[in-house]
């Protein structure tokens, strides 16, 4: 038998022994998961985001009960054209009324002796300590007296927006039922990061129909002088006093974000308007500055603008340019004492 013979006889053998392919077995489980490996190096810091505004409360000093406060001096030293000046140059101007009512309380005491404010801290009836540390009636404005200084923006509330009259007020709200006393007004306010609102402010809220139809406060206490300023005040009466109760608006600082003004500072004062002719009657003078997205500026703003003659005739002020017993002409020129409405001024617009 030969070799090949064999061959063949044991490949057949080994054949028949395989037999066919069967299927092919299911997938088995999957085992268990390993070993959590080393963690990688950490990659490199992303780029910084974009820097915040300065001041997020609107204020590039304290905010004390809602009121922003550049700078103070309790010392009685300081006539009111030279604290004026000193609070134009700080960025700001005199406090109001209402702000410096807050920062008289008791527990801020930041303001705590006789000391100027905006609309030159008249004390009508002695009535008003609170507000201006207890000033006189009527006082001279070479009067030694403390001064604070206030200033910034009102920040944006998402749920409280700004509203604006047909002439260009803005404001933040309107109260217009007579129950409120003027604490009560001035936090209210204050709260939001505003004022209540200047003479001038009041009077284009009111010509707005249904907005302000009763008696009201302003940041210069609503003195009704002569029962003359029924347009502004709405009935208040002359000398009123805190405890009375009356209805209120807020109006917002017109003042920008960075605090710029959006023209060159005149002296100090922020002055965008300066209309140096005795032609506008007050709710003329009023329009105007609001048109120019500003307020009337205050008899302290003009007694600065004035000392330095960029003022020369009667002006109209946000406080009416009330000239008690003629010692507020440093500010307003040669206004009457108890201005009627219709008199014929010039007028300054300032961003306060």
């Amino acid at each position: 038998m030969t070799r090949a013979f064999v061959s063949l006889v044991a490949l057949t053998a080994l054949a028949v022994l395989a037999g066919c392919k069967g299927d092919k077995g299911d997938t088995g489980d999957t085992g268990p998961i390993g070993a959590t490996g080393q963690q990688g190096p950490v990659g490199p810091v992303g780029p910084a985001g974009p820097q915040g505004t300065a001041g997020e409360n609107g204020c590039p000093g304290p905010r004390i009960h809602g009121v922003c406060l550049l700078q103070y001096d309790n010392t009685q030293a300081t006539a009111f054209v030279a604290a004026a000046q000193r609070c134009a140059t700080a960025g700001g101007d005199l406090c109001t009324d209402s702000q410096s009512w807050l920062l008289g309380q008791n527990d801020a005491n930041v303001l705590n002796t006789a000391h100027w404010t905006a609309s030159f801290a008249d004390n009508d009836g002695l009535n008003w300590n609170q507000a201006n540390g207890g000033t006189g009636d009527d006082h001279s404005a070479n009067a030694s007296y403390g001064y604070g200084c206030c200033g910034g923006y009102t920040p944006p509330i998402p749920r409280v927006p700004v509203q604006s009259t047909p002439t260009g007020v803005k404001y933040l709200a309107v109260h217009n039922i007579a129950d409120t006393t003027w604490s009560g007004a001035v936090s209210y306010c204050a709260a939001l990061g505003a004022d209540v609102c200047t003479d001038s402010q009041t009077l284009l809220i009111r010509d707005t129909p249904g907005l302000l139809t009763v008696a009201t406060w302003t940041n210069s206490h609503a003195d009704n002088d002569a029962d003359a300023y029924n347009a502004i005040t709405g009935g208040t009466p002359d000398n009123t006093s805190p405890g009375q109760t009356w209805a209120f608006a807020c109006c917002p600082s017109l003042r920008p974000a960075d605090l710029s003004c959006p023209v060159a500072r005149t002296f100090g004062v922020c002055a965008t308007v300066v209309h140096n002719s005795a032609d506008a009657d007050f709710r003329a003078a009023a329009t105007a500055c609001a048109g120019a997205n500003s307020d009337l500026c205050s008899i302290a703003q003009a007694s600065v603008l004035r000392n330095n003659s960029a003022l020369t005739v009667p002006v109209w002020t946000n406080s009416h340019s009330d000239n008690d017993g003629l010692n507020a002409t440093v500010g307003v020129g040669a206004m009457a004492d108890n201005p009627a409405l219709t008199s014929m001024a010039g007028y300054a617009c300032c961003l306060n």
